[in-house]
């Protein structure tokens, strides 16, 4: 049995902290908010549907905060961090190929970038690196 290390909380924990927040402007927000709090243009629907992704995130990683095993948690956190790595390249090939349709100067984004960054690196991290139990393979 491996435990849940510290960091791995740490990351959990910020991600619901963003997540939370975001995810109930973006659902009970009215749509005037949407260019303050998000990165690209958004309708009604998409925003309620980004809504959901964000607070379904948060409630697994809040359910998953009373594990104490690595093991039990290595399935929601690939979830998390292979979403958050298509995401960042998909912004990427946006921001490289239509300049102007993610909007940069929004303070909100940059929040977003350091969401995903972080899920990314955090769940490679612990996927390939982190100790397994004895005869366990990587993936």
């Amino acid at each position: 049995m491996v435990p849940v290390p510290k960091t791995m909380r740490i990351l959990m924990a910020i991600v619901i902290a963003v997540s939370v927040p975001e995810g109930l402007a973006l659902l009970l927000g009215p749509a005037s908010w949407y260019e303050f709090i998000w990165g690209w243009s958004l309708t009604p629907m998409t925003a309620r549907f980004t809504a959901g992704v964000y607070l379904s995130v948060a409630f697994g990683f809040a359910l998953g905060w009373r594990e104490t095993e690595w093991e039990r948690l290595r399935i929601p956190l690939g979830m998390l961090w292979s979403f958050a790595l298509i995401a960042l390249v998909s912004a990427m090939f946006v921001i490289a190929s239509s300049p102007g349709v993610i909007h940069l100067e929004r303070p909100f984004i940059w929040i977003w970038f350091f969401l995903y960054v972080v899920s990314v690196i955090g769940g490679v991290y612990y996927h390939i690196v982190y100790p397994r139990p004895f005869g366990a393979k990587p993936f």
